[in-house]
This record gives structure tokens, C-alpha cells and sequence, in this order.
């Protein structure tokens, strides 16, 4: 299974909170139409001022083939230009690799 994951730090400009909101109305429901995708989470930290990014969001498809043409379609463009609603495109950092559920290899 193929990965991708992007930790990211909110805009100044808002809350940590008003974030929160935004990525779960507005955000997710897009990042959920992209085609091939099979599992998807976001992490917000509990201390926000412990960590250094205000979210990580993983999403992964089914090998890396179903990753990249769901990351060609106006979807991925859609969401790639909403990001800059509520994270600083500075921060953005993305990690693409193999998925692997070490609990479920036991």
C-alpha cells in the first residue's frame, strides 16, 4: 500500500481551532473525493504548542500506480489550492512510501 503524508503548520492568520474546523468542513470532504483512495486520517496534537506542525494528514491508496493518478485529477488540484486556505505553503512537508501496519505483521 502507498502513503502519502503531509504534516503542516496552520496559517498565522488562524486559531488553532478555527483551523480544526475548516480542515473537517471544508478540507476532508474534497480530500475524500480523490478516486483509488482506501484509507485516510488527520492527526491534530493534543498540545499544540508542544509540536511542531498543527496536523498531519496520511492518505493511502492501494499501490503507486492508484497514487499517482488520483494525485493527476482536477481533485488533487482542488485540494493542493484549498490547502492554502488554512496552512502556511511553507510548512507543507510530504512523505510518499510503502504503508506498513507493524501491529498487524505480529
Amino acid at each position: 500500500m502507498q502513503e502519502l503524508v503531509v504534516a503542516f503548520e496552520k496559517r498565522d492568520d488562524l486559531t488553532t481551532d478555527e483551523l480544526r474546523e475548516y480542515y473537517h468542513a471544508e478540507h476532508a470532504p474534497i480530500v475524500e473525493r480523490l478516486p483509488n483512495l482506501v484509507g485516510y486520517d488527520v492527526t491534530f496534537p493534543s498540545d499544540p504548542a508542544r509540536s511542531p506542525y498543527d496536523g498531519i494528514a496520511r492518505l493511502r491508496f492501494p499501490d503507486g500506480a492508484a497514487m499517482r493518478e488520483a494525485l493527476e485529477t482536477e481533485t488533487a488540484d482542488e485540494m493542493e489550492a484549498d490547502a492554502a486556505e488554512f496552512a502556511d505553503p511553507d510548512s507543507l512537508v510530504q512523505i510518499v512510501g510503502e504503508y506498513t501496519d507493524v501491529l498487524a505483521d505480529d
